[in-house]
């Protein structure tokens, strides 16, 4: 019996030479002299791109050739682009990396955003540099780098701000005292937050509008009380008292009304997980929610329209500063902070003041 396992442990160790070989024998070899870099197609040398919001969704196509090593294998590109003197593309930002493909689509607004990021200023030509990097992911394999070639892209700002506000009872229909709308992620569709705290004496609602540039030359207001906006229409009625979130769509001339505020839950906070909750206050100019409280040593979370069951909120994650839907409690020391939450892009922080 002894003599049967040794002679099966030979057999299986000298089959498995035998794949060590022809393993050996079928590795990749690569020889440098085969490399030829990938090279650009479009866009064209020099060509001009000038970025605008009104048509965010337009696409530009980079596109290129096929990078050699001398054997059949798929590499993988990244697409940089960076300033004209950073030649050595050591500030360079990548629109697209670690792909297959060999093209890049690209939206206005997500090649504005990118751009931005090189600390370009909005509304000014800048010459670009951009260039294909290639790469067959083996151990001490090189990268292939394509020829630069030169961009010239007008971004546009970012700013949310414009020039509608709204102006009503809640704000004594006082000149100067319009509250902002702001630019959404949708054209032409722009968001409001405002707070009616009280109704007029005798009345059981309050009146609002939208006007351009805090004048009366241009407004909306509603004739029919359908959600439908008429130029220099009748005002706009709210029948109770609370925080709103106002949608107008300057596409199709209607606006929405309805409930909306973000505040703070938890012990750590001055009404406790009984609520009501520490309201936040919508800053556009940082697009984010922002509040300055006094807090007793425990946790809270975010929470949306102080609602008891919690169907959207925000808690902490692994990573700090990091926000997660549903997420965990936030722990806090006591002390008096400035505390600011991007829900879009998911990031929360906390400041001492």
């Amino acid at each position: 019996m002894r003599n049967f396992i040794k002679y099966i442990s030979l057999a299986c160790a000298s089959i498995f030479a035998l794949s060590s070989c022809n393993d050996d024998e079928d590795l990749l070899k690569i020889n440098p002299s085969d490399y030829k870099a990938a090279s650009i197609i479009t866009p064209n040398d020099q060509t001009t791109i000038v970025l605008t919001e009104d048509q965010q969704d337009s696409i530009t196509t980079f596109s290129w050739n096929k990078a050699e090593y001398g054997v059949n294998v798929i590499p993988k590109y990244s697409l940089e682009i960076t300033t004209k003197d950073d030649t050595n593309f050591e500030k360079s930002i990548e629109l697209t990396s670690n792909s297959t493909e060999l093209e890049y689509k690209s939206t206005f607004k997500d090649l504005n955003n990118k751009v931005l990021e090189l600390g370009l200023e909005a509304n000014v030509a800048h010459e670009l540099i951009y260039r294909v990097v290639s790469t067959i992911g083996t151990q001490g394999s090189e990268l292939l780098n394509s020829t630069i070639q030169h961009i010239i892209i007008t971004p546009y700002p970012t700013d949310l701000s414009t020039t509608w506000g709204v102006i009503g009872d809640f704000t004594g229909w006082a000149d100067g005292k319009d509250v902002a709308f702001w630019k959404s992620d949708a054209t032409n569709v722009l968001i409001a937050y405002i707070d009616i705290t009280k109704f007029k004496e005798n009345e059981e609602f309050s009146e609002i509008k939208f006007r351009q540039n805090n004048k009366w030359d241009f407004d909306y207001g509603d004739n029919g009380a359908d959600g439908t906006l008429n130029k220099g229409g009748s005002n706009i009625k709210i029948n109770k008292i609370g925080s709103f979130k106002i949608t107008m769509n300057l596409n199709d001339l209607t606006y929405k009304v309805e409930d909306y505020t973000w505040g703070l839950v938890g012990d750590a906070t001055p009404n406790g997980w009984a609520g009501p909750d520490t309201k936040l206050a919508y800053d556009g100019t940082i697009d984010s929610w922002v509040t300055n409280v006094t807090l007793k040593k425990g946790e809270f979370k975010f929470r949306l329209n102080n609602d008891s069951s919690y169907a959207v909120n925000f808690g902490g994650s692994e990573t700090e500063g990091i926000l997660k839907e549903n997420g965990d409690n936030i722990k806090v020391e006591a002390g008096t902070y400035k505390i600011t939450a991007n829900f879009n892009k998911t990031i929360y922080s906390i400041e001492a003041n």
